[in-house]
């Protein structure tokens, strides 16, 4: 394998310490700027531009980003490692971690030689060779699994369906992986998306360790007042209606569904 390179540089909003949402066990949650899509329910809406932002928030000025190499952050995340135990290591989330591959493929290489767990949350919404590049070095893939129409996945999030479909197959092809469904009221909560969303489930139900369905929260909020933004407006959803969703995915497919708060 060729050697790490540790120059390499990128854009990174926020190393976590301590998460216990974003994987198996103890992880450090390293927080990658940028993102292909424009999804309106963001929680994370500073981590969506691929560059430094300035935000103010309670009349004080500050920074969303900064610029690390390879070798700063894998020295940072190092220093976790007596608290992984088993199962635990780091998590690559965003924005769209994978956008990034040149910068995370040498720092996926030096944590694997450390036997250290990798994962990764994606939208899956990057160049294929992206997803290639990395696809060996990393243990655990978290999912997105947002809007199954084309026209409304291009009008309301950006993205191209048809890269999320081969991204899908491709990886179901090679890993086994958990499915996250936003569910949001007003983009993805309708009869019809639910459909095509449980449709796409059941295409790849064999590479599917299970399912989460998260529901829409509020916890971006300040965020997007802290960088003059709109605040997120979309319809309520009850825990009934996650329910509901959870018996319509159960009546398709046998994979355990759980509810995350994240």
């Amino acid at each position: 394998m060729k050697k790490a390179d540790r120059t390499k540089k990128g854009m990174i909003f926020n190393i976590q310490k301590f998460s216990v949402n974003d994987g198996p066990g103890i992880r450090t949650t390293v927080f990658m700027k940028g993102c292909s899509l424009c999804c309106p329910w963001c929680s994370n809406p500073e981590n969506l531009k691929s560059f430094i932002e300035y935000y103010i928030k309670d009349g004080k000025r500050g920074i969303y980003g900064k610029e690390y190499t390879v070798e700063e952050v894998f020295n940072e995340v190092i220093k976790d490692k007596p608290f992984y135990g088993d199962n635990g290591g780091v998590t690559f989330s965003g924005g769209e971690p994978l956008l990034q591959a040149q910068m995370l493929l040498p720092l996926l290489q030096m944590l694997k030689n450390e036997n250290i767990t990798t994962a990764v949350e994606t939208s899956l919404f990057v160049p294929t060779k992206k997803l290639q590049m990395v696809i060996p070095f990393i243990d655990f893939f978290y999912v997105d699994i947002k809007i199954m129409n084309e026209e409304i996945c291009k009008d309301i999030i950006k993205g191209n369906l048809d890269i999320y479909k081969t991204n899908l197959r491709f990886l179901s092809s090679k890993k086994k992986y958990i499915i996250r469904i936003p569910v949001i009221g007003g983009y993805t909560d309708d009869a019809e998306n639910r459909r095509l969303v449980i449709k796409e489930i059941e295409r790849h139900k064999d590479s599917i360790i299970r399912i989460e369905l998260i529901k829409e929260h509020d916890l971006g909020n300040s965020k997007y007042k802290s960088l003059s933004l709109s605040v997120p407006n979309y319809s309520g959803i009850d825990d009934e209606f996650i329910v509901k969703y959870k018996k319509e995915i159960e009546a398709a497919v046998d994979i355990p569904i759980e509810f995350c708060k994240i």
